[in-house]
């Protein structure tokens, strides 16, 4: 019975997240074309910002030193908020960031980075972050830090997240986009999922993705 509970709470929590990203992709495409006076360019699943505003000072941990803004310098960086403790959601986009990532041409590789940005630093320690993203790819990048300096990377960056349930098997209700920094440290773009086959629902399409990366990344 308890598996059966956890296994529909894992469903309505997908749901949730899925709506609110629709949700989230509407304003922000709308606030965007508001704010800039002109449409926001919009590529396959990407959209690119038509202002890139530079992202705000910050200092988080776990990757073995501390991970400020100086180091979306100087490379093309993939963002995404998510945990080492989510079900579904986190581990299916790490995935698709580790095809993304060996797809690339080897010149466009040696400048671009993959970050995970943990929303759970209760539970996610530099040890685990580290064995998380290196599962992926040994090149992956994993930090967190604490819920001020997350709360405020995260309204930078126009994500969010939020604790859902209690004791030791709690969620994590997270913005599920990637997002794009390019070299000067500025936020470019954000990656959506996207619905080719209505069977398979909503997801990230690999294909599109390097298209649209690869169109402005070159």
């Amino acid at each position: 019975m308890k598996y059966m509970q956890q296994i529909l709470l894992y469903t309505l929590i997908t749901v949730v997240v899925i709506v609110v990203g629709v949700y989230v992709f509407k304003a922000d495409k709308s606030q965007l074309e508001s704010d800039a006076g002109d449409r926001v360019q919009s590529l396959n699943t990407t959209l690119v910002y038509p202002k890139f505003k530079t992202v705000a000072p910050f200092t988080l941990g776990g990757n073995g030193s501390e991970f400020t803004e100086a180091d979306l310098q100087g490379k093309w960086s993939l963002v995404f908020f998510g945990y080492t403790y989510c079900p579904d959601i986190c581990p299916t986009t790490m995935s698709v960031m580790k095809r993304f990532y060996l797809a690339l041409p080897p010149e466009i590789q040696d400048k671009t980075q993959v970050i995970l940005v943990s929303v759970d630093p209760e539970r996610d320690s530099p040890q685990q972050l580290q064995q998380y993203a290196k599962a992926f790819h040994d090149d992956f990048i994993a930090v967190t830090g604490s819920h001020e300096a997350l709360h405020a990377l995260t309204r930078d960056f126009g994500a969010i997240y939020a604790k859902v349930g209690e004791g030791e098997d709690y969620l994590v209700d997270h913005t599920g986009k990637i997002f794009v920094i390019d070299p000067k440290g500025r936020r470019y773009a954000f990656i959506n999922k996207s619905m080719t086959d209505p069977t398979q629902g909503y997801q990230y399409n690999l294909d599109l993705m390097l298209e649209d990366f690869l169109s402005f990344a070159d």
